[in-house]
């Protein structure tokens, strides 16, 4: 990666984390990275593009790892509760902490836009999460067969809610920290919070996960 393209990418994440993405404009990254608009256009051809290449370099990976974990449990009839939480919670532990290595700004871009709302992100998140959600219903609905659809998705959302907020505490802003220094036992930790979440007692709804 040439030296401008990088330094572009360091100058966004963190606008986009500071002022979020409707919040900062082409003019604001170029200026900050002492660019041109042309370098900008030159390797990333917009702002939208450059939002979805940072974005992208950071959760692929995650989701790659998440369906590999997934993998060598999926083919169980009734999957062990534990290890699904695993595969889906541990390799984003994973990513806080090499992120917070990296730049505790890279935590804080990373909630800000998953949390931001907008249309574009949810093309971008339906693009990156929709096989990932899919494996992780079923693989759940698999896990908990008393549980219905609707159990499964909400509670599932809400487990991504505690990780969001994983990937701001981590930024050190003043939020109450979750995640220490020993990525076991933020594990089990997450893991005792989640599985009661999961295993609540259900209050009926549609038909079980497909």
């Amino acid at each position: 990666m040439t030296d401008t393209k990088e330094r572009i990418i360091r100058t966004a994440e963190v606008l986009f984390a500071r002022d979020g993405y409707a919040g900062t404009s082409l003019r604001n990254i170029t200026d900050e990275a002492d660019v041109n608009v042309a370098a900008v256009n030159y390797h990333f051809g917009s702002k939208e593009n450059l939002l979805i290449e940072i974005l992208d370099r950071i959760v692929i990976p995650i989701n790659d790892d998440r369906l590999r974990l997934l993998g060598q449990i999926d083919q169980d009839e009734n999957p062990d509760l534990e290890q699904v939480l695993t595969a889906f919670l541990l390799p984003d532990l994973k990513s806080i902490h090499e992120l917070r290595e990296r730049d505790p700004a890279l935590t804080r871009f990373v909630s800000r836009m998953y949390t931001e709302g907008s249309e574009l992100m949810g093309q971008i998140m339906g693009r990156q999460f929709a096989e990932v959600q899919r494996r992780f219903y079923q693989a759940l609905g698999r896990a908990l067969p008393h549980l219905t659809a609707d159990d499964i998705a909400w509670r599932l959302h809400c487990v991504v809610g505690i990780v969001i907020y994983l990937f701001a505490s981590a930024a050190g802003t003043g939020m109450p920290k979750m995640v220490g220094q020993n990525i076991d036992e933020d594990l089990r930790k997450l893991l005792d919070i989640t599985v009661a979440i999961m295993t609540a007692p259900s209050q009926g709804g549609d038909a079980s996960v497909s």
